[in-house]
């Protein structure tokens, strides 16, 4: 009898204890475990719309580095534009059959989407050794793909799968 009024006094000291711990932990601490999002630190200041026919001064107005095809004629253009009420820097670089687009916080990759096309689900996509989504309809695809400065999209309104698969080995960083 006296073990069981033991294991019943044990069990009761360990209960108090724990509601006493309960009651004296700072609801501040319960938010540590949860997934927040945290808001960007850099604001992005507004810049005049400007056409620039060169890479790395594209990069130098956009403010990160860009994805290129090396060795094509580009024509680009920088500027601005708003997303969930803050600034976001937009460059866009065209090509003859292509256009790469980004945005300047990575947070503006919605404004990239291209709702006509359907995602696909190929896991092992990279572009410039970041993970990337392929989008298609038809001959029509765009990957999107972002880093720690920005988001990414390249687009083909028609091309072979292969052919545009291989452009984007073929891509580099302007900087």
């Amino acid at each position: 009898m006296k073990k069981v009024f033991a294991v019943i006094g044990t069990l009761l000291a360990m209960a108090v204890i724990y509601l006493v711990a309960v009651m004296l932990q700072n609801p501040a601490d319960s938010k540590a475990g949860s997934f927040v999002v945290e808001d960007e630190a850099e604001t992005i200041s507004r810049m005049q719309p400007a056409q620039i026919d060169n890479a790395e001064n594209l990069a130098a107005q956009f403010g990160a580095p860009l994805p290129v095809v090396p060795s094509l004629k580009v024509r680009g253009q920088a500027g601005n534009t708003t997303h969930d009420g803050r600034n976001v820097r937009v460059a866009t670089l065209q090509y003859d059959g292509l256009v790469i687009t980004a945005v300047r916080p990575a947070s503006a990759a919605p404004l990239l989407l291209r709702s006509e096309l359907s995602v696909s689900m190929v896991s092992s996509l990279t572009v410039l050794n970041h993970p990337a989504v392929l989008a298609t309809k038809g001959g029509a695809k765009c990957v999107y793909f972002s880093n720690e400065s920005a988001a990414y999209s390249v687009y083909t309104p028609q091309a072979e799968e292969e052919a545009f698969m291989e452009v984007l080995k073929r891509m580099t960083w302007a900087k």
